[in-house]
């Protein structure tokens, strides 16, 4: 069915016999466009494209709705699981005085909000960096967890004063205890979420608590290297090396850093990715590190 060539392809429209100026009920139904919901329409080249989808769940719901949990951190970009990164679903929250939309393709919560706990980027209704971390306490893992609030911590300028305060002025609600504890454990010193992970690791193997992205010097002050994961006292740094395909230039220049800092007399521990699937190992070899990094410092 042929289409007339002034109808905008990327804005999602009711489909109804007053959608969308200049479609006929019939070609509102045509294969070129996507029904993504009951009653709302897409163009079929951005039924794939997620702020379209967002846009169109959007459409036919309450004004106050806005988008929460899932949706909210994919709109930001905030770090997920994989078996998350890839859900299309859409999380929306209604007011609890709003009736809870229900539609195949959403779940819904419903949830008061203030001002503050809410934004608009790119046109899109959705739940503030904040409020969404708090709303994720209820779908992740404790580690998980803490690898999306040192995000918003570094990225979005969030102070763990403002993220307590919105985890205690909801009340009760799933997920409350873990997302307080997860504000304690956050540190916006954390560059990628595989860091996060590996301190999450340590601390709850009860090791000491490192000092995130910290720099090391020499004794007469010139700069050696800033390490992931730095335990000063023992003077042993574990660092998460993710970049198993790096260039041989990288990887040549991060050894000879590695050989300064252990003339230095640093211990370097080295975690890669395929370490993580064995966490009592990882544990064992740092823990070995701090009791030999401990002695040396008291024998000397």
């Amino acid at each position: 069915m042929k289409l007339p060539t002034s109808v905008p392809s990327a804005d999602p429209f009711h489909a109804t016999k007053a959608g969308l100026p200049g479609l006929t009920f019939e070609q509102m139904r045509s294969r070129a466009f996507t029904a993504t919901s009951r009653g709302v329409r897409l163009h079929a080249s951005v039924a794939d494209n997620p702020s379209s989808r967002w846009a169109a769940a959007l459409l036919m719901l309450p004004a106050q709705s806005v988008l929460s949990h899932l949706s909210a951190s994919q709109v930001v970009h905030l770090p997920l699981p994989q078996f998350l990164e890839d859900s299309s679903h859409i999380h929306i929250t209604t007011p609890r005085h709003v009736p809870r939309p229900r539609r195949r393709d959403i779940t819904s919560h419903h949830s008061d909000l203030t001002p503050a706990e809410c934004r608009v980027i790119w046109g899109l209704r959705v739940t503030s960096p904040a409020r969404t971390l708090i709303d994720m306490a209820a779908l992740l893992s404790h580690a998980d967890l803490v690898a999306l609030g040192d995000v918003v911590l570094r990225d979005h300028h969030v102070t763990r004063d403002e993220l307590r305060d919105v985890a205690l002025r909801r009340g009760r609600y799933p997920g409350r205890g873990r997302a307080l504890k997860a504000i304690d454990w956050l540190d916006p010193g954390a560059e990628s979420p595989r860091e996060s992970h590996l301190r999450v690791l340590l601390r709850t193997a009860r090791l000491p608590i490192p000092e995130v992205n910290g720099v090391i010097v020499s004794t007469r002050g010139q700069f050696l290297a800033r390490g992931d994961l730095v335990f000063r006292r023992e003077r042993v740094i574990v660092e998460y090396d993710g970049e198993v395909h790096a260039p041989m230039a990288q990887r040549a220049k991060d050894a000879a850093r590695r050989s300064r800092l252990r003339e230095h007399g640093w211990i370097v521990v080295e975690v890669v990715g395929s370490d993580m699937h064995h966490p009592e190992l990882v544990i064992a070899r740092v823990r070995s590190a701090l009791r030999d990094g401990s002695a040396r410092v008291t024998s000397h």
